[in-house]
């Protein structure tokens, strides 16, 4: 496991990674004031993250999800039973959550507070049907709707690779100097800027939805090499 710290006005955001048999990157948001902390898509290790948060002596209030896969999603039930804690999920990804506990849907633009710190929700469907991203203050949590110079697949129920299309276009919108943070570790770097990601990620750099679909299918079937390094548009355009 890989431990990063992030220090900003309101909150710190503690990172980590390769957890689980998916090694997932399980992110803490802890609000100074109120010592309370958010949890962003639990899995694996439900006991170790409670811990963790109170060694810090902070609370876990809430669990923030970005989309209902189960490598995201298998430690939710029971830290919220464990405890309390208020779990949010995008309104279009009810259907597909089996959870036993309760659940506050959110749409695009809304917020979520925690304490001081609030974190604004973009709609990000694609990899599944109701993925959402969390923009916070110097930071934006995207589950599996990008990876460092790539992105999630289409290809589980809910996945529609042409709003995925379209969800590129949105998370292109995001300041450049917005840091990064994705569910999995699978990139060739931890730390990047979504300005680095406009700049090298073939997902964001192609802005013709025939191409884009054309390039997720393609790697989906093997046909097109998943990139882990930042291309040109014209690299990518070669690999079509």
């Amino acid at each position: 496991m890989k431990l990063q710290t992030f220090n900003q006005k309101t909150y710190s955001l503690d990172i980590m990674y390769h957890m689980g048999a998916y090694e997932n990157s399980i992110h803490f948001i802890f609000d100074h004031d109120s010592k309370t902390c958010a949890i962003i898509d639990p899995a694996w290790h439900a006991d170790l993250f409670i811990e963790y948060a109170n060694n810090k002596g902070y609370q876990i209030t809430d669990i923030w999800l970005t989309h209902w896969h189960y490598d995201h999603t298998n430690a939710v039930d029971e830290i919220a039973k464990k405890t309390g804690a208020k779990i949010t999920a995008g309104i279009n990804e009810l259907p597909y959550l089996t959870l036993k506990q309760d659940l506050t849907p959110v749409k695009n633009g809304d917020s979520v507070t925690l304490g001081h710190t609030t974190a604004v929700i973009i709609n990000t469907p694609g990899h599944t049907a109701g993925g959402i991203c969390y923009l916070l203050d110097g930071h934006i949590l995207v589950g599996d709707s990008l990876f460092v110079y790539g992105a999630g697949h289409c290809t589980m129920p809910g996945g529609n690779v042409h709003k995925f299309y379209h969800t590129m276009q949105v998370l292109k919108q995001v300041d450049d100097a917005i840091m990064l943070h994705c569910g999995h570790d699978y990139g060739y770097k931890i730390n990047t800027t979504m300005g680095e990601q406009k700049a090298g990620n073939a997902y964001l750099l192609l802005d013709n939805e025939a191409d884009f679909v054309r390039f997720v299918d393609g790697i989906s079937q093997g046909i097109i090499t998943y990139p882990t390094e930042a291309l040109s548009l014209k690299e990518v355009q070669a690999m079509l």
